[in-house]
C-alpha cells in the first residue's frame, strides 16, 4: 500500500503540473506546487465523501476503498517522525461555517488518521478576522515563511467550507556550496533574451543521467542525511523546457530517475533563487475530473448533519527557496527509488543550470514527491520577502 500510495503522488505530481503551467498567465512565470500537501488535503476530504463526489476523489487520488486513511496516517507518521534531516512538518486543518453540524465521527476520523480538526468560524460576519486567523496559523505552522498565505478575495461571507493545508520543508545540502564561489552570471530565459543571477558552483560528485524522450539531463542533489534529494531536469536546449513539459509522464520520469545511479565527477552551477506560487485550485481540480466537491450536488454527508453544504475553494500556495546551505520551503494547501550510488569515474562533467529548468524534492523510504515546479525566470532571494 505505501508503495501504491507512493505512485498515487506520484501521478498526482505531474497532473497537477501539467494543469499548472498550462494555466500560466505569463510567458516566463514560474510554477511550484506541493503534490503530497495537495494529496493530504484532497484524502482528508475524501474520508467524509460519498457517493459521486468520492468516487471522483478515489479515481484523482488513484485510491482504493478500503484501508487508505489507515495506510497514508501510517506514511504521513514515517514521514515525519524521522529524526535526521530534513525536516518535515505537515498540518492540515478544514475551516466551516460554524452554522453547519459536524458529525462527532469525522472529528474523530481526522484526529485520528491525520492528526487534525475541523474548526467552526462565523465566515458570514467575521470573514475579514477568520481570514487573519488563518494566515496567522500558516505563518507559525511554516516557521514564519508564509506571512500572507490567504488572498485578500479568498473568503467572503458566502463561504461555507475551506481546506487548508501546510507543509514546512528545510534541508541542509549534503554538499554545500561556499558563498565565496557565488557570483554573477548570466541565466538565458530564451534564446534573445538573459538576466544577471546569483550563481552557485561547486566541483563534486553527483549522479547524473540522461532521457532522450525529454531530451533533458538530471541530477541528484542529496540533502544531508541522504533521506531526501533535489532532483533538477534540465534540457538540452535553451527553450528546451516546453518539450519536456508536453512529454512528461511518470514511465519518463521514473526512467530519468533510474539512471541516477552512479556518481560523476560535476562541475555544478545553481542559480541561487526563490520559487513561489498561489492560486485557487478550484479550476485546476475541476479540469482533473474532481466537479462534484464544488457543485450543489456534493455529497459531504459523512462530515455534516442536515445541510449540505460544497467546498467553496482550496487555495494552494507553495514556496521554496535555493541557496548555499540548502533548500527552505513551505507549502500550504511516484515511487521515487532511492539510486544506488557507484564510484565516480569519467573525467568532470559540466552541469550549468543557466536556463529554464524543472525541479522535484523528493524523499525516500517512504518515496513521495514533495515539491515540483519549474524556474524560466530566477527570481533572486532579496526580492522576496
Amino acid at each position: 500500500m505505501a508503495k501504491s500510495l507512493s505512485n498515487a503522488v506520484g501521478y498526482l505530481a505531474v497532473d497537477v503540473y501539467d494543469q499548472l503551467r498550462r494555466a500560466r498567465t505569463k510567458k516566463h512565470s514560474n510554477v511550484i506546487c506541493s503534490p503530497l500537501s495537495l494529496a493530504a488535503a484532497l484524502a482528508m476530504t475524501l474520508g467524509g465523501a460519498r457517493a459521486k463526489t468520492a468516487e471522483e476523489l478515489y479515481a484523482v487520488l488513484r485510491a482504493k476503498e478500503g484501508r487508505t486513511h489507515q495506510f497514508f496516517a501510517s506514511f504521513m507518521l514515517k514521514l515525519t517522525s524521522q529524526d535526521a534531516s530534513p525536516d518535515i512538518n505537515i498540518v492540515n486543518r478544514i475551516y466551516s461555517d460554524e452554522r453547519l453540524v459536524i458529525q462527532a465521527s469525522y472529528k474523530e476520523f481526522l484526529n485520528t488518521h491525520y492528526g487534525s480538526e475541523i474548526i467552526p468560524v462565523d465566515f458570514a460576519n467575521k470573514y475579514e478576522s477568520v481570514h487573519a486567523e488563518i494566515n496567522q496559523w500558516v505563518k507559525i505552522m511554516t516557521d514564519q515563511l508564509m506571512k500572507n498565505f490567504l488572498p485578500r478575495d479568498s473568503i467572503s461571507p458566502s463561504t461555507s467550507v475551506l481546506l487548508v493545508s501546510a507543509m514546512h520543508f528545510s534541508g541542509t545540502w549534503e554538499s554545500p556550496f561556499l558563498a565565496r564561489s557565488t557570483s554573477r552570471q548570466d541565466f538565458h530565459f530564451s534564446t534573445k533574451h538573459k538576466v544577471k543571477v546569483d550563481m552557485m558552483y561547486q566541483k563534486q560528485d553527483f549522479a547524473v543521467s540522461h532521457s532522450a524522450v525529454l531530451k533533458a539531463r538530471a541530477i541528484e542533489l542529496p540533502y544531508r542525511g541522504r533521506k531526501s534529494s533535489m532532483i533538477i531536469l534540465l534540457p538540452d536546449d535553451i527553450e528546451g523546457l516546453h518539450h519536456l513539459e508536453r512529454h512528461l509522464s511518470m514511465p519518463a520520469l521514473l526512467d530519468l530517475l533510474g539512471g541516477l545511479n552512479d556518481l560523476s565527477d560535476v562541475k555544478l552551477s545553481v542559480p541561487k533563487l526563490v520559487v513561489h506560487q498561489c492560486q485557487s485550485y478550484k479550476s485546476v481540480l475541476t479540469t482533473m475530473g474532481i466537479t462534484e466537491l464544488f457543485s450543489d450536488s456534493c455529497d459531504l454527508s459523512g462530515i455534516f448533519t442536515e445541510a449540505k453544504p460544497k467546498i467553496s475553494d482550496v487555495v494552494h500556495k507553495a514556496f521554496l527557496r535555493i541557496d548555499e546551505e540548502g533548500t527552505e520551503g513551505a507549502s500550504a494547501t511516484a515511487a521515487m527509488i532511492c539510486p544506488t550510488t557507484g564510484l565516480a569515474r569519467g573525467p568532470p562533467v559540466d552541469f550549468v543550470v543557466d536556463h529554464p529548468f524543472m525541479l522535484l524534492v523528493v524523499h525516500t523510504k517512504p518515496d513521495v514527491v514533495l515539491f515540483v515546479g519549474s524556474v524560466r525566470k530566477p527570481e533572486q532571494i532579496e526580492n522576496v520577502c
